[in-house]
């Protein structure tokens, strides 16, 4: 690696415009041929996808899909062809073509049959419905003419002896045509059919239908509807003695509406009426009651008339109660008095503006919890602008104001907030920048470290659209902008940090006396020597490759661990989580390309050009402004040794108390009260206090207009159960909308005899099942086998219809053969979609044909090359109601499915091999997700520790620091997800994802302290611990300190999303910083290895260092470095007048680095240095003082010196003499 070194020390532009082409052609590439991200539904992704229960459950919606008409598949056999004939018993239906494909019908080239009476009078019924859609079809374009002028003309196909044209035979099938005829005639007739559909595409559409809102009563324009913008009212400070239902309330209700009249843009948008082209009044409680008192304005009302619809409303309480009043009694049946369905007044007030609470049965006082109010104004994007004006106004006033509304724009207002608040991405990345500013003293090294973060987020999007091909790109993924930010400042603070020591290292190995110079512009004089230029450059590649071997390790170590965390997310199941792992992992490597490329390069031309680009903050600005900056630096020393001594003297105290801590957080999670399942399928998107969050959590269920769509008190679990498909997802787990084909069974065969008898006795058993719920129907296609068996006991012969049902009736006997089985089956199934809709509703249940398996040629139907196997149902479902209401508990479902299962299972066991590949499902999705984030969330923390323990090891080569640190992390995690339980936080997928990422960041810091323990110069406990404080407690404090405040700067979002990864942040680097520093430490500094116990060793390493000493170590870098006089000695004096003499390592600028000699100059031991480190009896860990000559130096024999690596001069005081005989 030494030409890289070179290069970056003597060539660091083309490094930097080399990975800045490259980052750039990434980005522009990236965004300019991919489709930006588009968050419209935020929650898509939010499925499990691959589970035993997603891939059911994906099986089933592509059955679904293939089922419908564009589908392979029919459940009606009327759909099968349009040339069926009536007398369905005298024609033939034979089996479905081939298992998992269809077969392509014979060509009959050359082959012309001739049409005779039969076949015209079958084809022509094979026309009768076609042709009476497009009479329909000319009647309604009739008036509508092309672009020219021209009227179309359907007269082709209005012509009954159309299929007769020419002499032609026509096959028709469901959405097939296929015509034997010449091919001059089929171009005319395509070029007439292109002309005709030109002419339709240049038709205008129909114009939209205008709605009159003509008030039918006079006073409203219609009746309120849900789709209407709405608004929760209640009562300020409510309690149970003060009701809504008051004359008081009802004009402070009439004052807020007054107040929402006046809102900006409100009639720009409101549905007006037709008469007085004024805004419709809006749908509340207080205008029903004004209405009802027959006053023209709220403001009139007086008690007498609160009292009279007050006692309209007990009175027919009762008849809305048993449904027998509707929203529009003029056109449906009320059984009710007139007073109760006079304008619909009661049932719209009851449903849509009262809580369900309002009125109770056998209770004589009412209590108005909350009211509704409809606006005009329809739920749409369109009422944007009106919600940001009403956003700013006081919805609100001395006794009732607005808590929740609906207006049908969460998700494009989450959308549009995503991007709004990306501002405060901006705050945390700015006070990132100042904090590393003012740890750097280079404003030009930290907006080229920015600007490596941001091209690592360009670079991760780039791969994950480009080399991984991933087009689903969940909202979830911009969090990772937080994390790679806190993690790029890590990096730098590491690399410079090192960078710094190697310069104080370099310092003591010339001569040991560092003396601050005053600056100079020597390294950017013009006329400086070629000479000294080249000794400059020798010496930087020398600092750029000690650095960059002992940075890129330190900074490879801490990326491995948070990307494998991110990474082991892949083993969710949830697509968004997925997506998740994979973009942040990527970024976290790409930020470590850029670490060791872009970043050295950049601090090489800093160090070259540091008049010009080195702008340290405030400091050549106002001399005076230093000093606050200086108070802090002391104040901060005197912090990092209080806290060093605490840890040193007292570790009985952190480890008891830090691991009591732990202990009883482990108990919170994994005992009680757990970190808790969501207990909702909607996923929120705004903080709890948000009129749209409050009005879907608690007061969406308070009225009756919506608690009958959403309430599930009364919903009971289908069971379903599938034969013919197999369970399988072979889409694209990674994109939500790919969910591949459907996969047929090819064992599965519902036509033999012994899967007839089968499936017969599995319907009668599963009715003798306590999960078993008797469904109530005169016709129910539940399991069509019953059904058909009844179905087939009728008459063979019809007298007075003088019809042969032969041999579709009681001549055959159950089981049936496979041939009588096809044949009366589709017909056993048409006449029950034939049944009048009171008595049969049809539903997923029931045989599923296949559409090609048959074919009209003018004979009775008939299959072309079927197989022996091929059969005519190629699926089917037999669907129960179940017992088990549908309810959010987990315990309660997952107790219900594995009932089932069981039981099926068992079933299954003595079933033919046609029969045995069935499988259950039902509405089973929320409980999958609940399933998958709690056992998935585990697998990903087992995981991610793994990876971290398996790093540990590979760097400390050392048993107990790396099983200290994991203690540590876990103890970290534990108490992280304690702080979330209490806070209430749920495990849902956002706290799945952010779980996961808990290891990554926590485990940092402990590898940080762990590493630089086993590094420490000295073996025993004590010195050891200092040492790695001495080293680490500043940096992993500075890094703490960014992240958490960056996160902090994100909680004034209203996004939720923002605001838990804010909080998350906080939380988790605040503890993961105090256990890695209080109880890790204290825990090393109790029972932390010494005298190389528990070490191991990389041989070849180990005998590769041990040539040569220190300095000429580090010379070896390039031979050029010998001239630069690494030995020198300095003479120096208090009454020298001549000047000050020193080593020209790197530009001027660079000289400050001196102040680190006696604290840093062990930081660059190789991290898998193996020799067992030797004690010295010298106080070397004393300030320097410089105000002091000394007069001798000695090298240290290797045996002695503290550090292997580093192998650094020692400079000893005159008294001290460890040759003994000088």
């Amino acid at each position: 690696m030494l030409w890289y070194y070179k290069l970056l020390a003597r060539r660091p532009h083309l490094v930097l415009v080399a990975v800045g082409i490259f980052s750039v052609a990434c980005i522009v590439v990236a965004l300019c041929t991919r489709k930006l991200p588009d968050f419209d539904d935020p929650t898509l992704g939010f499925e499990a996808r691959g589970t035993s229960i997603g891939k059911r459950w994906t099986a089933w919606r592509n059955l679904l899909e293939e089922t419908s008409l564009s589908g392979r598949l029919v459940a009606n056999p009327k759909e099968l062809t349009l040339g069926m004939n009536n007398h369905f018993p005298h024609q033939r239906l034979p089996p479905v073509a081939g298992e998992g494909s269809f077969r392509k019908r014979r060509k009959n080239k050359g082959k012309k049959k001739t049409p005779n009476a039969v076949d015209g009078e079958d084809t022509g019924k094979a026309h009768g419905k076609l042709n009476k859609n497009l009479r329909i079809l000319k009647e309604l374009y009739h008036n509508q003419s092309a672009a020219n002028g021209e009227i179309i003309s359907f007269e082709e196909y209005d012509n009954e002896t159309m299929p007769h044209r020419g002499g032609r035979q026509e096959v028709w099938e469901y959405g097939r045509n296929q015509s034997y005829y010449t091919e001059e005639v089929g171009n005319k007739t395509m070029e007439k059919k292109r002309a005709k559909w030109d002419t339709l595409r240049r038709l205008k559409p129909p114009p939209e239908p205008i709605e009159t809102h003509i008030p039918s009563d006079g006073f409203f324009c219609e009746s309120p509807n849900k789709e209407y913008a709405h608004l929760v009212v209640q009562r300020i400070n409510h309690n149970l003695n003060d009701s809504l239902f008051e004359l008081n309330a009802f004009l402070a209700l009439c004052e807020l509406e007054q107040r929402i009249f006046r809102v900006d843009h409100y009639g720009d948008i409101c549905q007006r009426e037709l008469t007085s082209e004024e805004c419709c009044r809006p749908w509340s409680i207080v205008n029903y009651v004004t209405f009802l008192s027959n006053k023209t304005s709220c403001f009139e009302l007086n008690e007498e008339d609160v009292a009279m619809v007050k006692t309209l409303l007990y009175d027919c309480f009762s008849y809305y109660q048993t449904m027998k009043l509707s929203n529009d009694c003029t056109q449906s049946s009320c059984f009710a008095p007139s007073e109760c369905k006079q304008h619909n007044a009661v049932y719209n007030i009851l449903h849509y503006l009262a809580n369900v609470d309002f009125i109770r049965q056998n209770e004589s006082a009412e209590f108005l919890n909350a009211t509704m109010i409809f606006l005009p104004i329809a739920r749409s994007i369109k009422s944007m602008e009106f919600y940001h004006s009403l956003s700013k106004v006081n919805l609100a006033n001395d006794l009732v104001s607005v808590v929740a509304m609906d207006m049908g724009l969460k998700n494009a207002l989450f959308d549009e907030c995503l991007l709004r608040d990306g501002w405060l991405l901006g705050l945390g990345g700015i006070f990132v920048v100042l904090c590393m500013w003012l740890y750097t003293g280079s404003l030009f090294v930290t907006l080229m470290t920015v600007t490596a973060v941001a091209f690592s987020l360009g670079i991760a999007y780039f791969i994950y659209s480009f080399i991984f091909e991933l087009t689903f790109f969940p909202f979830m993924n911009l969090l990772a902008v937080i994390v790679v930010v806190g993690i790029g400042a890590d990096d730098a603070f590491i690399f410079l940090k090192i960078w710094q020591c190697t310069i104080a290292e370099r310092l003591k190995c010339g001569g040991g006396i560092v003396i601050p110079i005053a600056p100079s512009t020597a390294s950017c004089n013009s006329e400086a020597s070629g000479s000294a230029a080249r000794g400059e450059s020798d010496t930087l590649v020398e600092i750029m490759g000690s650095t960059l071997r002992h940075a890129a390790l330190s900074m490879l170590v801490t990326s491995l661990t948070t990307a494998a965390a991110f990474y082991a997310s892949y083993v969710s199941s949830i697509t968004a989580v997925r997506c998740f792992g994979i973009f942040s992992g990527t970024a976290v490597m790409a930020n470590y390309f850029l670490m060791v490329t872009w970043l050295p390069a950049a601090v090489s031309i800093a160090e070259r050009l540091s008049c010009l680009m080195l702008l340290k903050p405030f400091g050549r600005v106002s001399h005076r402004c230093t000093i606050p900056f200086i108070s802090i630096a002391q104040l901060s020393r005197r912090v990092e040794e209080s806290i060093i001594d605490l840890i040193v003297n007292l570790p009985w105290l952190w480890v008891t108390l830090l691991g009591t801590i732990g202990i009883m957080s482990g108990v919170l999670v994994l005992h009680w009260p757990k970190l808790r399942l969501p207990d909702s399928p909607d996923f929120k998107l705004f903080i709890s206090n948000h009129p749209f969050e409050r009005y879907d959590s608690e007061y969406r269920d308070m009225f009756w207009f919506e608690k009958m769509y959403s309430a599930t008190e009364s919903f009971k679990i289908p069971l379903r159960f599938v034969w013919g498909v197999q369970p399988v997802d072979r889409g694209d787990l990674l994109d939500p909308e790919q969910r591949g084909a459907l996969y047929f069974d090819e064992s599965f065969n519902m036509s033999a005899p012994e899967s007839q008898q089968w499936l017969l006795q599995f319907c009668r058993r599963i009715k003798n099942q306590t999960f078993y719920s008797e469904s109530k129907g005169l016709l129910v296609p539940n399991c069509f086998i019953e059904n058909f068996i009844e179905w087939m006991r009728r008459r063979c012969n019809d007298t007075m219809g003088e019809i042969d049902r032969t041999p579709c009736c009681e001549v055959s006997p159950f089981p049936f053969t496979p041939d009588i089985f096809d044949q009366c089956l589709p017909e056993s199934i048409l006449s029950l979609y034939e049944t009048p809709r009171q008595f049969f509703v049809p539903g997923v249940a029931g045989p599923k044909f296949a559409r090609s398996s048959f074919l009209v040629a003018g004979e009775p139907l008939e299959r072309i090359s079927p197989k022996p196997n091929d059969t005519v149902v190629k699926a089917v479902v037999i669907e129960f109601e179940s017992t088990q209401i549908f309810t959010m508990s987990y315990t309660e479902i997952d107790a219900f499915v594995r009932t089932v299962e069981r039981w099926l299972a068992e079933q299954l066991r003595d079933a033919p091999p046609t029969m045995a590949n069935a499988w259950f499902t039902s509405e089973l999705e929320f409980f999958d997700l609940q399933d998958t984030l709690s056992t998935g969330t585990m697998v990903a923390i087992a995981m991610a520790m793994g990876v971290a323990l398996l790093v540990l090891m590979l760097v400390t080569l050392n048993v107990l620091i790396s099983l200290y640190a994991i203690v540590t992390v876990t103890l970290t995690i534990l108490t992280t997800v304690a702080v979330l339980v209490l806070l209430g936080w749920k495990l849902n997928v956002l706290e799945s994802v952010a779980v996961s990422t808990a290891i990554g960041l926590a485990v940092d810091f402990s590898l940080h302290y762990g590493v630089h323990y086993r590094l420490s110069t000295e073996p025993d406990r004590r010195s050891s611990t200092r040492f790695s404080l001495q080293r680490m407690l500043g940096p992993t404090a500075m890094a703490a300190i960014t992240t958490g405040i960056a996160g902090a700067l994100m909680l004034p979002s209203s996004v939720l999303a923002y605001i838990q990864i804010g909080v998350f942040l906080v939380i988790v680097m605040s503890i993961s910083w105090l256990y890695a520093t209080f109880f890790l430490m204290s825990l090393l500094r109790l029972i932390g290895p010494q005298y190389g116990f528990g070490q191991f060793r990389y041989p070849k390493l180990r005998s590769g260092l041990r040539s040569g000493d220190g300095c000429k170590a580090t010379a070896q870098l390039d031979t050029a470095g010998a001239r630069l006089g690494h030995h020198h000695s300095f003479h120096m004096s208090h009454h020298h007048q001549g000047g000050v003499v020193t080593e020209q390592l790197l530009s001027n600028s660079s000289s400050a680095a001196g102040d680190l000699v006696g604290s840093e100059s062990h930081e660059l031991d190789s991290l898998t240095s193996n020799s067992i480190i030797k004690p010295i009896n010298l106080d070397i860990a004393r300030p320097i003082n410089f105000d002091r000559a000394f007069k001798k130096k000695y090298s240290l024999p290797r045996e002695q010196s503290p550090s292997t690596a580093s192998a650094i001069t020692m400079v000893l005081p005159d008294d001290v003499d460890l040759r003994g005989g000088q």
